[in-house]
Order: structure tokens, then C-alpha cells, then sequence
């Protein structure tokens, strides 16, 4: 297996471990059919596609010595590999819309040693100042970095740079202030016994059937700096503040008892639980796990989905089962940074 092929399968089997989003997509608007110059191919590519590929890669990574060497494309959907030479050599992938003429994809997979090379010094400073505080136990350590283009993935991540470890991320989103996102894995054996108690008695108070943990990730994202406790599927989860020790969500999808989208609409086509109802069947676990007393909030219902809310208090969601039991119940501080 080539270092790109074994790099990608890699990402691929943490991507789905770990839930996080690797390769995603990206457009380049068409320009003139002219061959780039620093630009060659040992496949049969038409000038256009040519340089369509190699604008992005120019963009992302300079003017390096661009070699285009295999392409499947047998559909209108195309991957096309090459390499970079240069300020770092370096192995590509990128994803094109043959019938769209657009590049839809751009990955760059470059050696882990050749971060000083190719990432800007800020970016630098910004990780390792960052894992100074989130990797205490200084567990991580990159194997693989990757600069990703990808603005029209709705929803996921669109530029960014990605360092990966084993069975960890850090993703750096160059389109949002250069926000940092972490995941790193770790076994439970590896994890403190306290927080491991911890997260099995916050899911059993939900009082649903539960499946065993079988490892946990220290997360950053958004506001949030927790362990989350999970199993493979993430039916189970719970969610403890890496700072504060604080449960913040509990979630056992054992509990979702409605066979599919037509049970589920029918179920919750009205208020299962009353206002009141809800406040008194959620008061004593969100009191257990949360430390919230309840006592004068409002409720609001979305069908299966109530939230508890008090000015300048934390904002609490449950989802409840057909039986009216909350099997997910989640915890907001009024200042939202959870940790």
C-alpha cells in the first residue's frame, strides 16, 4: 500500500471512530484551458482539468513541482492523485466534477517533520500554546499533516489544516480565526477510575438498559473542553467537564423505543408530557446529575424535544421516549463554555 492509500485508510477508520469529518468538499470556479507551468502528468488529462486542479493546489501550497500521476475516472466523478515537490514534498488527492467542471476536493498529505516548512509560524504557536493546557498528559504526537480546501461543504469543515496522531485530531479552521478543535482517545484503563464511576452512574440515573463504556476522548470544540465517555456507536455518552469535573450531558439511545420516522411522528404529534409533567419527571435526575434545581423555570416542546430555561441560569434539554422517560438530557451554563 502507497503513503497515500495507507494515510487515507487511516483517517478514514479514525474519521469514523472519532466522529470527525476528514476529507470534505471544495469548488473552483473553471478558468481558460491553458496547461500550468509547473504543472506535469503522466496521466491523460485535458488542459482545462489541468489547470483547474493545479489553481487550488497553487493556491494552497505555493508554487511547488506538481506531478499528477494516476486518476480514476471511470464516472463523472473523479479522484486524481499526484505529488509536490518543492518547500516539501508531499502526496495529493483531489475530487473532481467532471461533468460540473469543478474541483470538489483538495488534500494535501504532507510528512509530520515538515510542519515548520509548510505551516505559517502563528499557526505553530497558536497549537503549541494550545496543547500546552489541553494535552497535560503530553500524549500527543503528530504522524500525518494535512491541509484541506473544501468551502462548499454545508455544514462541515471547509479550510483548514488537520494534524493527526494516533487516534487523535487537531484541526486548525483557517475560515473561522483559526479555531482549534481537538480529539484524542484514550482507553479506559488509561483514565481515572473517579471519572470513570462518575460517567456510569450519571447513565444509570437515567434508569434505561446500558451498555458498557469502552473508551473515552478528551474533546475540544466550540466552548466545550470535556471527556466524553462513549461506546463504538455512541449509544451510551457522557459528557464531564475536563476542568470543573461537572456532568454536563448523559445521553442512552436504548431508551429511543419508536420504530421509525412515521411511529416517531405519530408518537410525539402532541405533547407527550405536560409542561408540568416534564418539570416534575426531570427535576430530581437533572438536580442528581446536573446540581440544577428547577425550580421556576419554563419549559418549551418541540415534540420529543424539551427544554427547560431561567433567565441567567443554565439551559437544560431532555428528549423523552414514547413512555414519557428522559433517555438524553443535556446541561448549558448561561455563560455556555462548558469544561
Amino acid at each position: 500500500m502507497n503513503k497515500l492509500n495507507s494515510i487515507t485508510a487511516t483517517v478514514a477508520a479514525l474519521s469514523i471512530l472519532l466522529g470527525t469529518a476528514p476529507v470534505a468538499m471544495a469548488q473552483q470556479p473553471a478558468t481558460a484551458a491553458t496547461t500550468a507551468p509547473n504543472a506535469q502528468t503522466s496521466v491523460n488529462l485535458d488542459p482545462a482539468v489541468t489547470k483547474r486542479l493545479t489553481d487550488v493546489l497553487n493556491t494552497l501550497a505555493g508554487k511547488q513541482t506538481i506531478e499528477f500521476t494516476s486518476a480514476d475516472n471511470a464516472s463523472d466523478a473523479w479522484t486524481v492523485y499526484g505529488t509536490l515537490k518543492g518547500t516539501a514534498n508531499a502526496d495529493f488527492s483531489q475530487d473532481y466534477d467532471s461533468k460540473k467542471g469543478i474541483v470538489q476536493s483538495t488534500s494535501i498529505i504532507y510528512n509530520a517533520a515538515d510542519m515548520d516548512k509548510v505551516m505559517a509560524p502563528n499557526l505553530r504557536s497558536k497549537v503549541a500554546s494550545f496543547l500546552k493546557t489541553f494535552d497535560t498528559d503530553k500524549v500527543f504526537k503528530t504522524e500525518a499533516l494535512w491541509r484541506v480546501y473544501s468551502p462548499i461543504d454545508e455544514g462541515g469543515f471547509k479550510n483548514y489544516w488537520v494534524l493527526w496522531g494516533q487516534n487523535q485530531s487537531l484541526y486548525i479552521h483557517l475560515d473561522q480565526g483559526n479555531k482549534i478543535t481537538a480529539s484524542f482517545l484514550y482507553s479506559l484503563k488509561d483514565v481515572r477510575a473517579a471519572l470513570i464511576n462518575k460517567a456510569n452512574r450519571s447513565l444509570k440515573t437515567l434508569g434505561i438498559t446500558t451498555k458498557p463504556f469502552e473508551y473515552t476522548l478528551r474533546q475540544q470544540e466550540n466552548n466545550d473542553t470535556v471527556w466524553h465517555f462513549r461506546d463504538e456507536n455512541d449509544t451510551n455518552s457522557v459528557q464531564i467537564g475536563i476542568k470543573t469535573g461537572k456532568v454536563w450531558a448523559v445521553k442512552n439511545e436504548h431508551g429511543m423505543d419508536w420504530d421509525g420516522d412515521k411511529d416517531f411522528a405519530r408518537a410525539f404529534a402532541k405533547p407527550k408530557l405536560s409542561k408540568n409533567q416534564a418539570l416534575s419527571a426531570a427535576k430530581s435526575k437533572v438536580q442528581s446529575l446536573f446540581g440544577i434545581n428547577l425550580k421556576g423555570y419554563t419549559v418549551q416542546i418541540k415534540k420529543n424535544e424539551y427544554t427547560f430555561l431561567k433567565k441567567g441560569a443554565a439551559t437544560v434539554v431532555g428528549k423523552i421516549n414514547k413512555k414519557g422517560v428522559f433517555y438524553s438530557l443535556e446541561a448549558t451554563p448561561a455563560n455556555r463554555i462548558r469544561n
